[in-house]
């Protein structure tokens, strides 16, 4: 698989997973909600959230180095992008159960950023 097809699969599931989304906030009584519909925006929102991080830090990724044009070198925008939407997972649920203050965003920030750091000292510890 090529980048090219790659990056046109992920947009495509990203608008996919937008449809979804909006289908799910436009279709959904927010008086009379159940749990299954709670459990449908996470994901949405999630996998949404997800694909516009990997298709913005793979764009920033090769306008910063230019010798990336393998799909095997995508890995760290990848990862970041799933640890972006993962982050605006937990910011909208934070927000939904009406726990979000400025510090509590500031912690939830603080951890995706420790996962970084773990990745990446692993993934430097492999190459030295």
């Amino acid at each position: 698989m090529t980048l090219q097809s790659y990056l046109w699969g992920l947009r495509i599931g990203t608008l996919i997973s937008f449809a979804a989304l909006c289908a799910v906030i436009f279709l959904t009584d927010p008086i009379d909600i159940g749990v299954t519909a709670f459990v449908l925006f996470y994901a949405t929102f999630f996998f949404t959230a997800a694909g516009i991080g990997v298709l913005l830090l793979t764009w920033i990724w090769r306008r910063m180095a230019e010798d990336m044009l393998t799909l095997g070198e995508m890995g760290m925008a990848i990862r970041q992008g799933i640890l972006l939407g993962l982050l605006s997972t937990i910011i909208v649920g934070l927000q939904q159960f009406k726990v979000l203050v400025w510090w509590v965003g500031i912690i939830a920030v603080v951890g995706v950023f420790l996962i970084e750091l773990y990745f990446l000292t692993r993934q430097k510890g492999r190459n030295n």
